[in-house]
This record gives C-alpha cells, sequence and structure tokens, in this order.
C-alpha cells in the first residue's frame, strides 16, 4: 500500500470517527495537513452572491491568526479561484493551477498581498456541496509548487470525497434533526407554543403540532408558493433572513422578539461542526405575547431547584441579556453574576449559555 493509500485511509476512518463524536474535525484536519509540512488546510465556505467566505476549521494556522481575519475580512472577495467555483466539478480535487493560469494567478492581489505574503504558492481543493449559491470547501495551501506531488495530493481529496458528502447529507437529513433538535414537549405541544425550525433556504425542518396550525392559518407566519417559511411582517422576515446568513454561524445565540406578535426568533450558537455541515437554522417560537414560554421557564426554574436570583440569571440568559447587563440591572458585580451561573450549570447540567438557551427552547444538546 502506497502513502497516498495511507494517508486516504486515515482520513476516512477519522471523517467517520468524527461523524460518530469519538474524534474531532479539528483532528481530520490536522491529519490532512501534517502530510504538507508548512502547508495550511481549511474547511471553509463561500457565498457567490456577496462573494464573500469564511472558515469553518483552520490546520496549520500557527502564526496566521491574522492570516485567517485578513482572508474573511477582505480577501475572501479577492480569491480567483473562488469566481470560477462554479465551475469546478464538486467531489473531485483539483489543483489551483486547473483553475486559473499560474501566470494569470501571479498577477493578482489575491496571490501577491496574501498567498505569498504567508509564505505560500498554490493550493488544492475540492468543492464538498453546494445549497443555493452557498459553496462548501476543503482546502490546503502549500508552498509545494510541484505538479505531481500537488497531483497526488488532489488524489487524495478525490479519494475522501465521497465520505465527506455522506457526512453532509447526514447532517441535512431529517435523521439529524430528529437526533440533534429533539422537540421536547416543555415549549412545543404541551405548552401550546408554535415552534417551527427553519433552515437556509427559508424550508421547515421540523415543528410542533401547533407550529404546523400556525402555518396553516398563515398568521403570523406562514408558507409561500414555494414552500419557504414568510412573515407578513417584512422586519421579521428581514431579521430571519439575516439570522441564516452562512457568515454568523459559530456565533452566539441570537434572539429577536416581537411582542407585537409574539413571536420570538432564536438562532441556538452550536458548535462549528454543526454550524458548517447542517447549517444554520433559526427556531420560531409563536405564543401569545410569549405567554406559553412563561409558564415553561418557571416549571424549569422549579424542576433544577433555582434559588430566585439565579432564575433571574436563567431568565435573562433566555431573553438575550448579557452578564454584564444583567449585573447592571441587579446592582451586583459582574463576578457575582458568573458565580450564579457556575451553579445553574451545576443544577442544569448545562455547560453554556446556548445550552440553557436549548433548555429553554427544549432543544438537545449536539456537541
Amino acid at each position: 500500500m502506497t502513502g497516498t493509500e495511507d494517508l486516504a485511509n486515515d482520513l476516512i476512518a477519522t471523517i467517520y470517527a468524527a461523524l460518530l463524536n469519538e474524534a474531532s474535525w479539528q483532528s481530520f484536519l490536522d491529519t490532512l495537513n501534517s502530510a504538507c509540512p508548512g502547508a495550511f488546510s481549511t474547511l471553509f465556505f463561500h457565498e457567490l452572491r456577496g462573494n464573500t467566505g469564511a472558515m469553518a476549521y483552520a490546520s496549520g494556522s500557527e502564526g496566521r491568526e491574522k492570516a485567517l481575519e485578513e482572508y474573511e475580512g477582505y480577501f475572501s472577495s479577492l480569491n480567483p479561484w473562488m469566481r470560477k467555483v462554479s465551475m469546478t466539478p464538486i467531489g473531485r480535487g483539483i489543483v489551483g493551477e486547473e483553475i486559473v493560469p499560474r501566470e494569470t494567478f501571479n498577477r493578482s492581489e489575491y496571490y501577491n498581498d496574501y498567498i505569498r505574503r504567508n509564505g505560500l504558492e498554490t493550493g488544492v481543493g475540492l468543492t464538498l456541496y453546494r445549497d443555493n449559491s452557498c459553496y462548501f470547501l476543503m482546502s490546503t495551501l502549500t508552498d509545494d509548487k510541484d505538479v505531481d506531488r500537488n497531483l497526488d495530493r488532489a488524489e487524495i481529496f478525490t479519494r475522501i470525497a465521497p465520505h465527506l458528502e455522506r457526512v453532509f447529507r447526514y447532517y441535512r437529513s431529517g435523521d439529524f434533526h430528529a437526533a440533534a433538535l429533539d422537540l421536547g414537549e416543555g415549549i412545543g405541544d404541551a405548552s401550546g407554543v408554535g415552534l417551527i425550525l427553519v433552515n437556509e433556504d427559508l424550508r421547515v425542518v421540523r415543528t410542533s403540532a401547533a407550529g404546523r396550525h400556525v402555518l396553516a392559518a398563515g398568521e403570523p407566519v406562514g408558507l409561500d408558493a414555494m414552500g419557504r417559511v414568510r412573515f407578513g411582517n417584512p422586519d421579521l422576515q428581514t431579521s430571519l433572513r439575516l439570522m441564516l446568513d452562512h457568515r454568523r454561524s459559530g456565533q452566539g445565540t441570537e434572539i429577536v422578539d416581537d411582542p407585537a406578535s409574539a413571536v420570538r426568533l432564536i438562532r441556538v450558537g452550536g458548535s462549528r461542526s454543526v454550524a458548517f455541515f447542517a447549517g444554520p437554522i433559526v427556531a420560531i417560537l409563536i405564543g401569545g405575547a410569549h405567554g406559553g414560554i412563561k409558564p415553561v421557564l418557571r416549571d424549569l426554574i422549579a424542576a433544577h431547584g433555582l434559588s430566585p436570583a439565579e432564575a433571574r440569571v436563567f431568565a435573562g440568559i433566555v431573553a438575550g441579556r448579557s452578564l454584564l447587563e444583567l449585573a447592571e440591572a441587579a446592582g451586583v458585580k459582574r463576578a457575582t453574576i458568573r458565580s450564579q451561573l457556575k451553579s445553574i450549570f451545576a443544577k442544569t447540567g448545562t455547560a453554556s449559555q446556548a445550552d440553557i438557551v436549548r433548555l429553554a427552547a427544549g432543544i438537545s444538546r449536539e456537541g
């Protein structure tokens, strides 16, 4: 067995280990990058509409933290490879020179002010998945200009591509959402609050019985002729679209409230793997002035034995308030709020503020 075959087999094994949470996606990328000394490997996405992109995982980035920021903030829009990504085949490893001729690439601002300045020369890439105008890719940038060696690396990309495609299919399947987005009775059918989970295509992923009634009635939210979720309130529709932007994935939990229509939008900041492979998901909650939500919070607070001070912090986090805001409202130091938060974590079995929001929303935690 050749070294190329060994590496491909190791990577395939790591893909399935990561899918089963027995390894991390970072370890997968580190294994890939270790085969090319001095390289810089990434899992990233690029949106054609805005001509911008961001990296979900990076390996070999020691000393290149600034390069990551510069790519997302400026150079992703200048990447000549991404300008032709729609013409590259999905599932086949490809070297940079196959996309843009070397002499043309060397004249670009992207090469001279980004690639070369970071001690690199060319790259090997793979388009993994596409939804609408967003492309999900893997790449290894390297200082090695040897065409044969880079073609060997592209062949490894091609070998592992079908397995990575299966990862995308799983994360975007009903099976995954049934397991990772369990609609607990706490805030769904039992409370009478309408719960609708929406993906980046504005399609319904899952819904509670009350949510189905809301969609059927079409007020305050329904489905358009194409089957996409649409609010009558244009401000809520804009907020929903912004929250489903891939570029916001991996950030903290976002909450938007509209008391007039008793609508709450929640985008829970999930793990990087979920944000990258499954895409952004927003939970739409509909209940009279959130009247169905407050009793559920009271039940959760009582069930976990939270003190009055802890209950205020718990409810404040669910409402999207920062620890500083909670401290100022209670007239205490932020360290006191942090201490109360640690106690909430211990009592509720959560580990982050996002977990608290998931608990309140009846959405299970996926690592």
